[in-house]
């Protein structure tokens, strides 16, 4: 591989937060289906590239982010056993490979065996460890002893050393080995000491040993011990469940914590004393630790037993959810309490209290008008609270202890209304909601709504200005409440729509958000619109506040913040593009932030600042972010070009750096990467080669791959650079090659042809003529071949990108280039008169109660269950239909078009099909199962295509999943619209009340779960 250099990383990232606990971080897992070899993780290792290097059972892998590549005594003869015990980077720069069946090294090039001094007393030792002490001599812990490295490259033993040797560790005062029942130290003068372990550790096996904290640790079979002062060991008696337990994994990282575990769980020790311990079995536990490695981003990875590679990576949040005592994870509003250091948090079942970092459950759904409490709103004694179907109080005591649930008579006129929110103005509390704003003033509640100047009484939010002027926030738009009534906000000329938050600036301006994903910018005569288009995030704005310099926006996809002086310099003209970046996102978006569930509703209890953090309701918990949290990767990553192509060979990149490769190589691939691994997919790749490309070609994360064909002769550098997430540039790498010229494309050959035409004019020209003509019959042949050979690698490359390699289906990918194509195919069709009053179907097929066979049977079954389900799917399509494996035990089907009478049959078709096949497990035994199918048509509106894009299609087929989901399973729904449902918004609504929709009649759904079919008669009157 080219471009591995020796030394440490300059600019290590720090490590995990110390204050945060272990639940709050990233966690990514890689397991067989991504590539790793095989699920077991036993050894981990970054090299000064920056790859990740994982030892497993089946292989050796090597990691960029995306790409596993996997080494085996089959496909590389220098790497002696197939299983991986122990990896070591040294100091020069190379790896170390422990195997079972011998050590290898590998010099960034190749690698190599390393043999014993004695091949026949020792023909392959057993290699658990590795040691390096101060001058740069490696050591091995092995079966057969400590070996230690030569200077002649081989392996001899230490003398006096314990057999086993199966733990190894250097400090200043020796080197220490750990065997069975004890620890040993030999001195720099080769005297032995032993530290023998307590009696009830005297035949445990010591797994590792690591210095930290000032102390040396043991994990061994029975539990963690640290040598005392004394020369004793003392068992850990801190993490309780690791008492007599057995103990894997022992690392220390950069920040001064020391991570042990095991099969019990994990446990991080700072300064001695247990800091935090996750139970394998809870919230963010990691079943089976075994090794552990902090990348130079301060990434921590993770190998395990059962769950193979994880990376726990620095959160910006804190979600604070199940693991800290919330009994429904659906967070719908917060709300601070103004006279203490607690939260108020309304769910999807009731209100729940967030105090000195536990949450307590207040008052149930039951107790309230309607279960959600969708608005909250704290002052010093009382609790209001807002839900879909009305409003309720609780009243809190002296000492802040709160009452029941009440329902105060003068909120009846409330009842059954959604409350979009409470906003105090001196002795009057204003409450926008779906049927007009209402006013509760002197024990009177009165409402106000198109006879009071709304055009739509539908408000979803409101603002009390630093003047006291009371804004509304509509679905037409933003009204200003004067003399008794609402008026149009400003000059009456303003073009918002579907408002769903209002905030004003220090300058007056006011912040208007949008449910169309746009956010404008007012003084009440000028409307200035931010959008991507401007350098906004799209998002529809729930809450809108100021914090550290910039105005933070939370809504569907997520949390955006944009510099206050931007907004300031955009309102003035000063500048086109506001510096917006999106800082946590729902959908895993390449460069934008990190990735998670935020955030919930509409109305003004979406949200709240407090100690410089941002609190936030999400589909899971309460979101707490820190502007102080948010820390870039400023890690600079490296370049590697890793392999090239030329004929139908692949060779290194470090093999082919300044060859000349032959004159008819005018084909040329090349692999090649930039190594970050915090967020490989947001990771910016570009490459070039020089001699060829005038311009940088940038490159897709996840195919780091590039060919080029029919090249003239001549002299290039391939050249690859790029940026991590954070735009940090990388360190280039680059490859010097050439390419040999053909006798007839060298000067010589031209200065004898010009001699010859000087000679004999004519009947040169005559031959050149005839040798023209030959030349072009031959290239063009040649072109023709080397095209369709480039043709056909670009259909494999593209068919495997493209498919599931364990059912053979067509994968996501498949299906996100292909359906807009389709879409698009059939609304030319529909305008050419085809396919009237047809519709094209997408159906979500998903597997019930899968995890239970994986949990009972073993991911083998689970695998073949999954084979045989898509084999059915398959069988169940016409031509030119498709199945793809959407993820895990999802599929996705698109039919082409067909009447809409017939869904019900495919429904009970597929239905039926799964039910009746008797599937086969591992073990020969058969399992009957059911699956639950979401269905979606497009157009969803006969007269209104194309204003849903295939993701809402998938979107609206996965509600109507989760609607058989929630209501038994073994079953289909498709929704439909009636005469009554608002395009605009259908999806926003369905997401926020569907049961609301349905009882209202703004949707009806179709159906059939466990035999009862439903939604006829309303699916017979769909416009």
């Amino acid at each position: 591989m080219l471009g591995l250099l020796s030394g440490l990383w300059p600019g290590a990232a720090s490590a995990l937060q110390p204050d945060k606990a272990f639940h709050h971080h990233l966690r990514q897992e890689w397991s067989i289906e991504a590539g790793l070899p095989q699920i077991t993780v036993a050894a981990l290792a970054q090299d000064p590239t920056g790859y990740l290097w994982i030892g497993t059972q089946a292989g050796l892998a090597r990691f960029d982010g995306v790409r596993f590549t996997t080494f085996t005594p089959e496909n590389e003869p220098g790497i002696p056993g197939i299983w991986i015990h122990a990896l070591h980077p040294a100091r020069d720069g190379r790896l170390w490979v422990g195997t079972y069946k011998g050590v290898a090294v590998y010099d960034g090039r190749r690698f190599s065996v390393v043999a014993t001094r004695d091949p026949r007393r020792w023909p392959a030792l057993d290699a658990r460890a590795f040691a390096e002490d101060r001058d740069g001599r490696l050591w091995v812990a092995a079966g057969e002893g400590v070996f230690g490295l030569q200077p002649d490259g081989r392996l001899a033993p230490l003398p006096q050393a314990p057999v086993p040797a199966t733990a190894l560790v250097w400090r200043p005062d020796g080197l220490w080995v750990g065997t069975r029942g004890r620890v040993l130290r030999r001195s720099r003068d080769g005297r032995w000491d032993a530290f023998p372990l307590p009696d009830a550790a005297a035949a445990a096996a010591v797994h590792r040993l690591h210095a930290a904290q000032g102390r040396l640790w043991a994990a061994t079979a029975t539990g963690l011990y640290a040598l005392t002062p004394d020369g004793r060991w003392s068992e850990f008696a801190d993490a309780a469940a690791l008492r007599g337990a057995p103990v894997e994994l022992l690392y220390a990282d950069r920040d001064g914590n020391l991570w042990a575990g095991g099969d019990a769980g994990l446990a991080r020790i700072r300064d001695g004393r247990l800091a935090e311990f996750v139970p394998a079995r809870s919230h963010g536990g990691i079943p089976g630790a075994r090794t552990a490695l902090e990348d130079r981003e301060g990434n921590l990875w993770i190998g395990s037993q059962w769950a193979g590679l994880i990376r726990v990576t620095d959160a910006w949040t804190r979600r604070l959810s199940a693991a800290e005592g919330l009994h429904e994870p659906i967070v719908w509003s917060v709300a601070p309490d103004p006279a203490r250091a607690r939260s108020w948090v309304g769910t999807n079942d009731g209100i729940a209290l967030f105090e000195d970092g536990r949450f307590r459950l207040v008052a149930r759904g039951d107790a309230l008008p309607h279960p959600h409490a969708y608005n909250l709103f704290a002052e010093r004694d009382r609790l209001w609270i807002g839900t879909r179907r009305g409003a309720a109080v609780i009243d809190l005591d002296q000492d802040g202890r709160p009452g029941p649930v009440r329902r105060l008579p003068e909120l009846r006129a409330l009842d059954g209304v959604q409350i979009h929110g409470f906003v105090r103005d001196g002795d009057a509390l204003w409450m926008p909601t779906n049927e007009g704003v209402f006013r509760l003033k002197d024990g009177r509640t009165e409402r106000y709504a198109q006879a009071e100047g709304l055009d739509d009484p539908r408000t979803m939010f409101l603002l009390r200005t630093r003047a006291g002027r009371i804004l509304v926030g509509s679905r037409s738009g933003v009204f200003e409440w004067r003399d008794g009534r609402f008026a149009p906000f400003g000059d009456g000329r303003q073009r918002a729509s579907d408002v769903t938050s209002l905030h004003e600036l220090p300058d007056g301006r006011l912040v208007v958000g949008t449910l169309l994903e746009h956010t404008w910018l007012t003084d009440g005569r000028r409307w200035l619109r931010l959008g991507p288009e401007q350098g906004l995030p799209a998002n529809s704005a729930f809450f809108l506040a100021e914090q550290d310099g910039h105005l933070w926006t939370a809504g569907l996809r997520g949390i955006v913040r944009v510099p206050l002086a931007d907004l300031d310099a955009f309102a003035r003209g000063r500048i086109g593009r506001v510096r917006g970046e999106m800082v946590l996102n729902e959908r895993g978006d390449p460069r934008s932030g990190q990735q998670g569930y935020c955030c919930n509703g509409a109305g003004t209890g979406k949200g709240f600042v407090r100690d410089g953090a941002l609190w936030l309701p999400s589909r899971d918990g309460v979101v707490v972010l820190d502007p102080r949290d948010i820390v870039k990767n400023a890690v600079a990553p490296r370049s590697a070009i890793e392999r090239v192509q030329h004929g139908e060979r692949w060779v290194p990149a470090h093999a082919l750096a300044g060859a000349e490769l032959p004159a008819d190589a005018r084909d040329v691939g090349f692999e090649f990467t930039v190594l970050s691994l915090q967020d490989p997919q947001s990771v910016v790749l570009r490459y070039r080669l020089r001699g060829y490309d005038r311009t940088w070609r940038q490159a897709d994360p996840f195919v780091r791959a590039t060919r080029y064909t029919n090249l003239p002769p001549g002299d290039y550098v391939f050249e690859v650079t790029g940026a991590n997430n954070a735009g940090v540039p990388a360190l280039a790498a680059s490859l010097p090659f050439a390419i040999r010229p053909h006798f007839h494309e060298t000067r010589a050959f031209f200065a004898l042809l010009g001699l010859a035409l000087l000679a004999l004019v004519f009947a040169g020209y005559r031959w050149l003529l005839h040798r023209h003509r030959q030349q072009s019959a031959v290239l063009e042949a040649l072109v023709r071949q080397r095209t369709q050979a480039l043709e056909e690698a670009r259909q494999r490359l593209e068919d495997v990108s493209r498919t599931d390699p364990l059912t053979g289906l067509r994968n996501r990918r498949y299906v996100s280039d292909q359906i807009a194509t389709d879409l698009a195919y059939y609304d030319r069709q529909l305008e050419l008169g085809v396919h009237q009053d047809q519709v094209i179907v997408l159906a979500l097929v998903d597997i019930d109660h899968f995890k239970s066979i994986n949990d009972r049977y073993g991911h083998r079954s689970g695998d073949m269950v999954l084979q045989q389900f898509a084999d059915i799917l398959t069988r169940q399509v016409r031509s030119g239909d498709y199945v793809a494996r959407w993820g895990g035990e999802e599929f996705l089907l698109v039919f082409r078009p067909m009447d809409r009478e017939r869904l019900p049959m495919i429904g009970r078709r597929l239905r039926d099909a799964v039910a009746r096949h008797a599937f086969t497990l591992a073990d020969g035994t058969t399992l009957r199962i059911t699956c639950s199918i979401g269905f979606a048509e497009y157009p969803l509106f006969r007269n209104a295509r194309m204003q849903f894009n295939w993701e809402s299609l998938v979107e609206l087929a996965d509600l109507a999943l989760y609607y058989v989901k929630s209501r038994g399973r073994d079953g289909w729904a498709a929704f439909r619209p009636t005469d009554r449902t608002d395009l605009a918004t259908v999806l926003a609504e369905m997401h926020q009340d569907l049961d609301g929709l349905l009882a209202d009649g703004r949707l009806c759904v179709l159906g059939e779960i466990a035999g009862h079919a439903f939604g006829a008669e309303q699916a017979a009157q769909v416009r």
